[in-house]
This record gives C-alpha cells, sequence and structure tokens, in this order.
C-alpha cells in the first residue's frame, strides 16, 4: 500500500483559513524569541507549525523530545502557558533557554513513566529517531496527539520518517551518512575527541542506532490502520529548490500547497529566508 503522494489522511482540527489568520500574531511572538540563531534547530516555518498546531490542540500535557538550544521549549510555553511540559533530551548542556517551568529529563521517552497522560497529551518529536518507532511507542504508552519535525522525503534525511514510510522506501543509514557528512574526516575526529574526553558519542548511544529499513509495503499498511489522522502542514513559502539543492517537484517532493505565494510585507520575509529549512512537519493523531 504505497502512498508516495501522500501528504493528508483525515481532517486536522483546524482549517487552512485558520492557519494563514495566525501569520501575522505568530510573527509578532517570534520576533520576541529568546534565541536570534537557532542554528541546527527549528527555524521561522517549523516554529509557526508547532506553535499553531500546540496551541490548536491545547494539550494538559506536552512532551517535548529533543531540545537543542531550547528555543521549542520557549515556544510551547508561549503556546500553551497551561500546559504542563516535560523536556528532553540525552544531552542537556546544549540549551541556552532553560524554562523554570518545565521539567527536564535526559532519560530516552521510551524510558519514561507515561502512566498517567491523558487522550488530550501531546508528544513533540525533534530527535531524529524512527519516527515508525516512536509511534509504536505513543500506542504503547496511550498518548494519540504525536508532531514529527523531522519528516523526511523518500530520498533525503537521516532518520525513517512517517514519509519515508508510506513511500515503502526503507531507510539506508549509510546513504544518509554520505548526504549529511555523518561519515566525513570531521565527524570521524569529533568522534575521537568525544571519547578521548569519556565522553559518549551520540551515534553510539542505544536509543540513536540508525539500523537499515529495506523497502516495504507492510509500514504503511500499518499506518493507515492505525492512524485517524496524519496531517502535513504546509511550507508557508515554497521555493525552486529544496534545501538539498534540487528542484522541489511534485514528483520526488510530494507537498500541500504553500499557505502564501510571496512574503509580501517585510515582516513575513523572515519565511522566505527560512523556506529552505522546511521538512515536512506533520501532525497524527491515532486511532
Amino acid at each position: 500500500m504505497r502512498m508516495s503522494n501522500l501528504v493528508q489522511i483525515g481532517n486536522p482540527p483546524w482549517t487552512r483559513d485558520e492557519i494563514v489568520k495566525s501569520i501575522d500574531e505568530f510573527l509578532e511572538l517570534y520576533s520576541k524569541r529568546p534565541i536570534k540563531d537557532n542554528q541546527g534547530g527549528m527555524k521561522s516555518p517549523h516554529m509557526f507549525a508547532v506553535w499553531f498546531m500546540a496551541r490548536k490542540l491545547n494539550p494538559d500535557l506536552i512532551v517535548e523530545s529533543g531540545i537543542w538550544k531550547g528555543q521549542s521549549t520557549w515556544l510551547l510555553e508561549q503556546a500553551c502557558p497551561n500546559s504542563k511540559l516535560v523536556a528532553i533530551d540525552l544531552d542537556l548542556s546544549i540549551r541556552e533557554y532553560i524554562s523554570d517551568s518545565a521539567a527536564y529529563s535526559d532519560r530516552d521517552f521510551s524510558e519514561q513513566n507515561w502512566a498517567s497522560i491523558t487522550d488530550r497529551s501531546l508528544v513533540f518529536f525533534d530527535d531524529h529517531q524512527n519516527a515508525y518507532e516512536r509511534l509504536q511507542q505513543c500506542r504503547w504508552f496511550g498518548f494519540k496527539n504525536v508532531i514529527f519535525e523531522d519528516n523526511y522525503p523518500a530520498n533525503q534525511g537521516d532518520c525513517y520518517s512517517l514519509k519515508k514510510a508510506f513511500a515503502g522506501a526503507g531507510f539506508d543509514p549509510q546513504h544518509s551518512a554520505q548526504k549529511t557528512g555523518g561519515g566525513s574526516i570531521p565527524s570521524k575526529i569529533a568522534t575521537g575527541f568525544a571519547k578521548a574526553l569519556g565522553m559518549t558519542p551520540i551515534a553510539s548511544i542505544p536509543q540513536h542506532l540508525q539500523l537499515k529499513i529495506d523497502p516495504n509495503d507492510n509500514d504503511a499498511h500499518m499506518l493507515h490502520k492505525n492512524l485517524e489522522i496524519y496531517y502535513e502542514f504546509p511550507p508557508v513559502i515554497r521555493t525552486p529548490q529544496t534545501r538539498w539543492g534540487d528542484d522541489w517537484n511534485e514528483k520526488a517532493y510530494p507537498t500541500s500547497e504553500p499557505l502564501l505565494q510571496e512574503a509580501a510585507t517585510p515582516t513575513r520575509e523572515v519565511f522566505l529566508g527560512d523556506a529552505k529549512s522546511y521538512t515536512w512537519i506533520c501532525y497524527t493523531r491515532l486511532k
């Protein structure tokens, strides 16, 4: 059941018109962000998506897996000030923004006690892990609402995404390393320094092992069977080329219609500058 052109299953609890009408409100908030240079983390298109979706879902609990510098923690606090927030990262030392109200943990999502969650609880994954396995874990724990930031298309990215699964593409970590530089000499030198300093290289942490997944139809079939909603949040502005420098066409990169055709106002130009950071961020709701 390959669905290489799939961008949506079911209907999310919001409309496209609601999204567009929220753009300027978000930009006013985004101008106050604590970290101006969030290189390596989310940029404005995905920050807008997370802010909008979290606010509309209004969860009682938000679990954030993958903190980086802490910009998304701040964003989730702004979107849902009354929600309990648990922020997880195996390395908490990189944080620049540290919340006074979030509960932090350096234990993987799969190792936590989620006995008290409800159907309103939300998980936000920005940790570059196997999204198919993450969704299985969510079903086991009882989470229904899940956002995946790194929803890479079939032929790109450093993790097995739901978009890859729907396309039946599988995942080859060696191919990923060649594209991202994971096997490069600088990367090997950095790993050597980490070992010399007694630190554990991130690639050798069990939760971060990248296992090869052969192309298959079963994963798409099981996703379709278990998902009530799969929704790829549209890009705000779409550029002629992707972040990888090739043509952004529907055959290789099926994508929802962008929210805006042009920046139009100076305050919206940030979306144009960050347009290539888009990686098909998606919301899912389990049946």
